[in-house]
């Protein structure tokens, strides 16, 4: 019974370290705002400068994992390159390391500065810190730093329970016949990746190992291949997080394994056979927490000096693992394709979340203008196999509004800050303008067939003001594109005065109808199609407009309650560029 109640306590002090470890890094992810994505993102093909910000982000968040998810989201949304991504990895390897070297603080003994430094004795004081800080704080951002400092006490008060409760192991005769066979190096690895592998946590399974080794009954031998097993293990959360990404994300993932994978086979071949011609003195000798950490560092230093020299190489292998098609689909296939960004993994890093799911907007818009272009040109041609792939394309954008609309839903459940939420909210209403305006594009291919189908004709006078209108709606649409890609504030102000030139056209152009109407030059069939063809782009124009309001929420942080706001605040900011503007497009389109 006694031994029960020592295993439990043991992992009750293990719950506590990882629930630490994952306070501690996801405060200190958030408190990051986003600025961890931007760096990865501007990882130039410098392979050094890749290995510093692997390094230097792991220390920063105190977790591998964090840093391979974000590199398999940014990859896998084609923001950062295969071989880019690599040195990075082997940076986030070495990182990770520091974990170990923290944890061995646990058990620092000497002098009274070293045991005021310790965990036993500042870990309490950093629950109360925090606690403090969390209690008293206003802004969300001190909130934040308070749960990192609270999530680092119970990171060391963890490890300190689990020190405490191993001591009770040492003369267990079943756990020295235990540890005796993982010196097996086989069954020491296999044992090490596999606990790795279900606590999703290298860091902590390092942290058990230490805990353990106070007792003085683990030695080289039985811990050496335990940890070598460990890095294999860690590979299990870039695995999981490249699940039902795109060929790129899972090849991170396997250069990730295959790093690591190679590493230990190197370290085994050259301990082993040191060990058997010459032999380590201490091998059958006793390890302490320094040593675990030590040894830990060393293999993922020494392993990225041996493979860095072979980014290329280590790129080629994982191409020819993963292969890519001989034939890649087209059509459908090549837009859906753009939904692997929303990975419901990253949905814990929101910025990148978030990133992801603008992207997939743009490409929606995309597919619209498309459709917009090609339901114009039936006017003058109409095809049958064009009038169906509009069809098609608007299924597809369908799809991606119902998939990105339900990401962005889940998202916004997430602990956020408040631009974040500002920017899903508007996100949400622009995926829906942008579904508009593809409905719209649509029912203009629709309008044009039944006109084909029942012989309506029109006016060469009617198609030459369609034309103008196709092409002023046009400009409209892609400069929101531009704007939803670049969020360069001054496209707000065209997309304002475009609709406002394409407004007047329009009434001019209605009057003109009525007057053909009333002159017998044009009859009321055509006619109907005619104003039909005009209310299309003019709700494809307003959508366009709408979508330039929410993205100026998101570009300027603030929130336009009415259309009528928005158009003071632009003629207020921009009134004299307006009217120039006006008059520039007015003259483009005469």
């Amino acid at each position: 019974m006694d031994i029960l109640i020592s295993i439990f306590k043991l992992l009750g002090g293990l719950a506590l370290l990882i629930y630490g470890m994952k306070t501690l890094s996801t405060q200190l992810k958030k408190l990051s705002g986003g600025k961890l994505e931007k760096i990865l993102t501007h990882v130039t093909d410098n392979a050094f400068k890749g290995l510093l910000v692997g390094f230097v982000i792991t220390v920063a968040t105190q977790s591998s994992a964090t840093t391979t998810v974000i590199i398999v989201g940014l990859v896998n949304s084609g923001i950062l390159k295969l071989r880019n991504s690599i040195p990075i990895i082997m940076g986030a390897n070495i990182g990770t390391t520091i974990n170990s070297q923290i944890l061995r603080l646990a058990n620092v003994k000497g002098s009274s500065i070293l045991t005021l430094i310790s965990p036993a004795t500042i870990a309490p004081v950093l629950l109360i810190v925090g606690l403090i800080v969390i209690q008293t704080a206003k802004k969300a951002k001190y909130k934040d730093i308070g749960q990192a400092i609270f999530g680092l006490g119970l990171l060391f008060t963890g490890m300190i329970t689990m020190v405490g409760i191993a001591s009770s192991f040492s003369n267990l005769p079943i756990f020295r016949e235990l540890l005796s066979k993982l010196s097996n190096p086989i069954l020491g690895v296999l044992a090490g990746a596999l606990v790795t592998a279900i606590v999703q946590s290298s860091a902590a399974t390092v942290g058990i190992l230490q805990a353990i080794s106070t007792t003085g009954i683990m030695t080289f031998s039985s811990t050496i291949p335990i940890i070598l097993g460990q890095n294999i293990g860690t590979c299990a959360t870039s695995m999981i997080a490249s699940a039902g990404g795109n060929k790129n994300a899972k090849r991170v993932a396997t250069v990730h394994l295959y790093f690591n994978l190679i590493g230990t086979i190197l370290f085994l071949i050259g301990i082993y056979t040191y060990q058997h011609f010459i032999g380590f003195s201490f091998w059958d000798g006793p390890i302490d927490m320094g040593g675990i950490a030590n040894f830990h560092t060393l293999f993922n230093v020494v392993s990225t000096l041996i493979l860095f020299p072979f980014i290329k190489q280590i790129e080629k292998l994982t191409m020819i693992t993963i292969k890519d098609k001989k034939d890649e689909d087209e059509g459908e296939e090549k837009y859906l394709a753009s939904l692997n960004k929303l990975d419901d993994r990253v949905t814990t890093i929101p910025s990148l979340a978030i990133s992801n799911a603008n992207s997939v907007i743009i490409t929606m818009a995309k597919i619209a203008n498309k459709n917009f272009e090609k339901a114009t040109a039936l006017l003058t041609n109409f095809n049958e196999k064009n009038f169906e792939r509009i069809k098609e394309r608007e299924d597809i954008i369908d799809k991606m509004d119902e998939r990105t609309t339900k990401y962005l839903v889940t998202l916004s459940n997430k602990n956020l800050r408040k631009d974040e939420n500002l920017k899903i909210n508007s996100l949400i209403r622009i995926d829906s303008e942008i579904e508009k305006i593809g409905d719209y594009s649509y029912a203009l291919s629709k309008i044009i067939e039944g006109m084909k189908d029942n012989e309506i004709k029109i006016s060469n006078t009617a198609k030459k003001s369609l034309n103008v209108m196709f092409n002023i709606t046009d400009e409209i649409i892609v400069k929101t594109i531009g704007f939803l890609k670049n969020e360069n504030i001054d496209l707000a102000t065209d997309i304002q005065v475009l609709k406002e030139v394409a407004e007047t056209k329009r009434e001019k152009y209605r009057l003109e109808h009525i007057q053909r109407l009333k002159n017998n030059l044009c009859n009321v069939e055509s006619g109907i199609s005619y104003l039909e063809i005009l209310t299309a782009l003019e709700k494809i124009a307003d959508h366009c407009y709408n979508t330039s309001i929410f993205l100026s929420n998101i570009v300027t942080n603030r929130k336009f309650i009415t259309k009528h706001d928005y158009m003071n605040s632009l003629y207020q900011d921009n009134g004299d560029s307006i009217k120039n503007k006006f008059n520039e497009f007015s003259l483009k389109y005469e």
